[in-house]
């Protein structure tokens, strides 16, 4: 195990030791101080929680840069290296129903444990009340009531943790995609644990005739402090509603709007519920680490990439082509590895960032990264207002953009398998696209191949398959990639018009690029007018055209990424990653400790107390004074996080943008010649493909036919050799390859690989 890996893991265990020993060692011990003001249950609290924390997220981030680069390489190896093969490992094998792992039913328990022991520990006294004489019903519902709130206050800790892009769990070899279903699930145990909180209490209230004095706003009692948590109550119910995976996807806009701000309605609600300092104890870590995975990312591509994303679009195969560039190209952008993605918003096609997938290889062109993006013609689809955004066919439109990311999984022990196999519905193959260049570089470096690929892949449209610059016909037609890789493609309607695409060498020097026609004359597209595959299509007619064979790509080389020196790009990163990310956790912790030690509500008797009310007796005074110690110190941390966090990212936009100072003009002018001759090269890439150069079945995919082929062919079916099976699209498409899966007992490492929210 890595050293990175190893203080991950430490750091948990001891976050899940505090988790299980607060309550008996801390919560009620006056030895330790008072709750309100900074105490030595303070230096428990930052030193086994925060600290460990912390440290742990650091870890992760220095493995995500500093030893990416070389588990990548490690794992790529295997593909040309038979002596590397490896079966799965125990650890990441999946049951045959559910398709989970084995690591995350083992997350899953440790999870499960934590919460049954915050449920029992608080009703260790309930025994003992009973034989005390007191009544048995008030006594097991209080019981109740009390435990399953300390269960939810605790969970509430634990599911932000499961939806960090870069976390602990994730140096632990677990990727976002398995921690999501957890963090769901999470969200069921906070709502199911409130709800018995909510019905306990009640019990005790109906019983004992207490309704209208518990429930109230006299400020006689805790009424107000009840009512605060029917608040958080409804707020949490709203959460769950639009949580359901019907209402999420279809709604999802409104989801995220309920989900980013019914969480703030029922933590604030709940710190006014229960108006104990101690509740922070489990929220602010994750509060910490939420608010540097969000903000720091951003930050870092502020800085490193043009402000402006290039797109163009092609109207017969419904792509999008959007190219993001390093705002200096001397200076390569963060490695990116197959299967990563980024999250892009469009600024004026609103404020949401929408993920996906690069379809580029890093190694190729370190200095850009390229996506391929499908369109659906709907009036709220946001694809569809950016492609309107990009202009007339032929056009390259820069768009002004803010990208997060990269984000994606380190671990690539699926290389180590004897098969793979890719099924790709349309768009979904762009997360395919740099990982089989890369298994092409690595063979084509080593000279041989230890693995045997299968593509198999579904488009709407012939003209589709021109739509991805070069890559479906190298694939079939250069032997560095048909040498191991066998590609079988489906093509599923009739094209929208005819095309003909014709070659069109790049020149620079030309003042405009020309297709010439028999038929027609010959049409002329100036500088300003970059050509797409459909203007081509369209204004070429009928053209000559002559095939191309393998030779074509006898002078590309595919370079790996240590040839390109992806570790040096990674150090270059990881500084600024490393110092943002301590900046963002250390300055906000400070803050959070100096407001611990503010009287807020004054002194009394020149002592320093928690509240002077207290004095008073006025219960409604109290419960002011109790919501200021309990929410004021959280309050100030994170609008200390948000504050830094923001500022940080509107300087590295305003320099990005070059508005932090005066940018000599031909620096600029330079930089916008080098993104404007990367996109024509992109473009060039599109048109260079004839017509009917790449071969096709028109029909269906039949993925029970497809997979009887390779169960014929013997793949997946030799308990001797591992075969790894990649699945990307809709879910409607993973569904039906997934079934038949399963009925065909295929003894394969199955993934899937899905779009929706």
């Amino acid at each position: 195990m890595r050293l990175y890996a190893i203080i991950s893991l430490l750091g948990m265990l001891v976050m899940t030791g505090w988790w299980l020993a607060d309550y008996q060692t801390l919560w009620g011990k006056t030895e330790f101080g008072d709750f309100y003001h900074f105490a030595i249950r303070d230096y428990y609290f930052l030193g086994l929680c925060v600290l460990p924390s912390i440290l742990s997220h650091l870890a992760t981030i220095w493995g995500h840069y500093y030893r990416a680069d070389a588990i990548f390489q490690e794992s790529i190896t295997r593909v040309s290296s038979s002596d590397k093969k490896q079966k799965v490992s125990i650890w990441e094998r999946k049951d045959s129903y559910f398709g989970c792992t084995v690591k995350y039913y083992v997350l899953v328990f440790i999870a499960t444990v934590v919460n049954l022991a915050w449920f029992g520990q608080p009703m260790k006294g309930l025994a003992k009340e009973l034989e005390e004489g007191e009544p048995f019903w008030p006594e097991v519902f209080g019981a109740v009531g009390y435990g399953s709130g300390y269960a939810a206050m605790g969970a509430c800790g634990m599911i932000l943790f499961l939806v960090l892009r870069r976390s602990m769990l994730h140096a632990l070899g677990f990727t976002y995609a398995d921690l999501l279903p957890l963090h769901r699930w999470m969200g069921v145990a906070i709502i199911f644990w409130s709800v018995i909180h909510t019905v306990g209490y009640m019990g005790v209230f109906i019983i004992n005739d207490l309704i209208a004095k518990e429930i109230n706003f006299d400020g006689e009692t805790r009424g107000p402090q009840n009512i605060m948590g029917f608040v958080a109550l409804a707020g949490l119910l709203v959460l769950g509603l639009f949580s359901i995976p019907y209402l999420r996807r279809k709604f999802y806009t409104i989801f995220l709007f309920v989900h980013r701000y019914g969480t703030i309605v029922t933590l604030a609600g709940t710190l006014m519920h229960y108006p104990y300092f101690m509740t922070w104890y489990y929220v602010i870590p994750s509060v910490c680490l939420f608010m540097a995975d969000r903000f720091v990312p951003k930050i870092i591509q502020a800085f490193a990439l043009a402000p402006e994303v290039m797109c163009t679009f092609d109207k017969d195969s419904d792509i999008l082509t959007m190219v993001v560039v390093s705002k200096n190209r001397t200076e390569p952008l963060k490695p990116y590895y197959p299967g990563d993605y980024i999250n892009m918003e469009i600024v004026g096609a609103g404020r949401l960032h929408h993920p996906f997938t690069i379809a580029s290889y890093w190694a190729e062109d370190p200095y850009s990264m390229t996506l391929y993006i499908r369109t659906f013609e709907s009036k709220d689809s946001w694809t569809h207002a950016v492609a309107k955004m990009c202009g007339d066919e032929g056009k390259v439109v820069t768009i002004p953009c803010n990208i997060d990311g990269v984000f994606g999984d380190r671990n690539h022990d699926y290389l180590g398998a004897h098969e793979i196999v890719f099924f790709a519905a349309g768009a979904a193959l762009t997360t395919f696209m740099p990982l089989i260049k890369a298994m092409a570089a690595q063979i084509e470096a080593d000279g041989k191949s230890a693995i045997r690929g299968h593509l198999i892949c579904t488009f709407r449209y012939e003209s589709e398959l021109y739509a991805y610059g070069e890559f479906m016909h190298r694939i079939t037609h250069d032997p560095r990639f048909t040498s191991w890789l066998r590609t079988e493609i489906y093509v599923t309607r009739e094209n929208r018009s005819p095309l003909t695409h014709v070659i069109v060498p790049f020149d620079n020097k030309k003042k405009h690029i020309s297709s010439s026609s028999s038929d027609s004359d010959n049409t002329s597209i100036t500088t300003g007018e970059l050509p797409s595959s459909a203007v081509v299509a369209h204004q070429a007619h009928a053209s000559t055209v002559t095939d191309f064979d393998t030779t074509r790509y006898t002078d590309k080389s595919i370079p790996t990424f240590l040839a390109a020196d992806s570790a040096s790009a990674s150090t270059l990163h990881a500084r600024r990653d490393m110092f943002l990310t301590a900046f963002l956790l250390i300055i906000p912790a400070v803050v959070f400790i100096g407001a611990r030690h503010v009287p807020w509500e004054g002194t009394w008797d020149g002592e320093w107390r928690w509240c002077l009310t207290t004095e008073i007796f006025d219960q409604n005074m109290t419960n002011k004074c109790m919501w200021n110690y309990t929410m004021t110190p959280g309050l100030v941390h994170i609008i200390a996080g948000c504050f830094w966090g923001y500022l940080g990212l509107w300087y590295a936009r305003r320099r990005s943008a070059g508005l932090g100072g005066k940018e000599d003009e031909a620096v600029v002018s330079a930089r916008e010649q080098q993104q404007s001759e990367h996109m024509r090269q992109v473009l060039e890439s599109q048109v260079q493909v004839i017509n009917g150069s790449i071969a096709f079945v028109k029909g269906r995919l039949d993925a029970a036919k497809a997979i009887d082929a390779l169960v014929a062919a013997e793949v997946g079916m030799d308990k001797e050799k591992t075969t790894s099976v990649f699945v990307g699209g809709p879910d409607s498409f993973l569904d039906a390859v997934e079934k038949e899966h399963r009925k065909a007992k295929w003894v394969v490492d199955f993934h899937r690989e899905t779009w929706s929210p």
